[in-house]
């Protein structure tokens, strides 16, 4: 029988010393993650923070080692990537990828090969797994945002990789902490769009997609001031993305609740509405990969923007499905969303 968080707290707490301590726990989530997989092993540790002690205080070296031994129990980074959760200052990533690179034949060629290819392991685990990797990327390299962006481009760019791979990097930049050993280093208190307005080209629309959370976390979760922000500090040819960072931002935050979507993405600039309802459905698609909830979503919003909400669903469904796959979710949609979904149809 697999011990609770608190079982497992009383046995290791009570080792002599802090390594006797560290393997115990380590014991106990290799058990709990073979039985229920790693992401009720997050959980497991999230409670166990929280009954304080050696688990609290040592919490992000603690999750480090629940991503080494999912490397080992799922067997690849893109098949243990889907479990994350941010537990810990998102230690996971850190230690999956660190187990991986530890017997990769080289750092560069480790970053290049890790996620495999999407036809090989399925989008959505590449997806994650890619994404991932910019996290564990930035936390390699102590935070240095530039050189990270650098490491990503040694992925191959077939289905967006680089992309993908440099917004889990600047998402690093900004939810990082100082309690992780990794502080944040290119954030400006008042500059709250920097360092979009500073990176390369090639990185500027990976950093506006996200440039809202940061923005919100300089102003104190500000809504209007961020919009506000969007509308009047983002590069002009950028604002666009900026408000569907917006969306993705309200989306997650309300644990996407589609009355908040609306009455929040109604806020928006009229102009930058759709953007904004764009951002929020694809988090819905993206919390696990489905679209009934999304598709839905749509159905609840303004007639002015429901066919940019629809659009962002049929982004998505071009990565996810395919074949009747793909026309089974067409026909949960409404016409003439039915119509389009099925032209779209690959």
């Amino acid at each position: 029988m697999i011990a609770s968080a608190a079982e497992i707290h009383k046995q290791c707490e009570a080792k002599p010393q802090p390594s006797k301590i560290f393997d115990c726990y380590g014991d106990a989530f290799e058990a709990d993650m073979r039985a229920n997989g790693a992401r009720h092993t997050l959980t497991i540790l999230d409670d166990l923070k929280d009954l304080g002690g050696y688990a609290d205080t040592n919490c992000h070296p603690l999750s480090h080692k629940v991503g080494n031994i999912a490397l080992h129990v799922y067997g690849s980074v893109p098949k243990a990537a889907p479990e994350y959760l941010p537990v810990c200052y998102s230690g996971y990533y850190h230690g999956l990828l660190e187990e991986y690179l530890g017997t990769a034949p080289s750092y560069e060629l480790g970053i290049a090969e890790v996620c495999g290819k999407s036809e090989e392991v399925g989008y959505f685990n590449w997806f994650q797994c890619t994404h991932g990797l910019g996290h564990g990327i930035m936390q390699f390299r102590d935070n240095e945002l530039p050189q990270s962006l650098k490491d990503c481009d040694l992925v191959d760019g077939a289905n967006s990789a680089r992309e993908i791979c440099y917004a889990g990097a600047f998402m690093e930049n900004i939810t990082t902490d100082e309690k992780t050993g990794h502080p944040a280093k290119y954030i400006k208190q008042d500059d709250p769009i920097f360092p979009c307005n500073a990176v390369e080209p090639q990185y500027k629309s990976a950093c506006y997609f996200l440039a809202s959370s940061q923005i919100l976390k300089i102003n104190g979760w500000n809504l209007p001031e961020a919009m506000k922000t969007c509308a009047t500090k983002a590069e002009e040819s950028y604002r666009w993305l900026c408000f569907q960072s917006v969306g993705r931002d309200i989306s997650g935050s309300s644990l996407r609740n589609e009355q908040t979507v609306n009455e929040q993405c109604l806020l928006a600039p009229e102009n930058y509405r759709g953007d904004c309802f764009f951002g929020a459905v694809r988090d819905f698609i993206n919390e696990k990969g489905e679209f009934e909830s999304a598709i839905h979503l749509c159905q609840t919003i303004h007639a002015g923007w429901i066919q940019k909400c629809f659009d962002g669903i049929f982004l998505d469904l071009t990565f996810l499905r395919k074949g009747d796959s793909f026309l089974t979710e067409c026909a949960k949609m409404p016409e003439p969303y039915l119509f389009q979904c099925r032209a779209k149809a690959i």
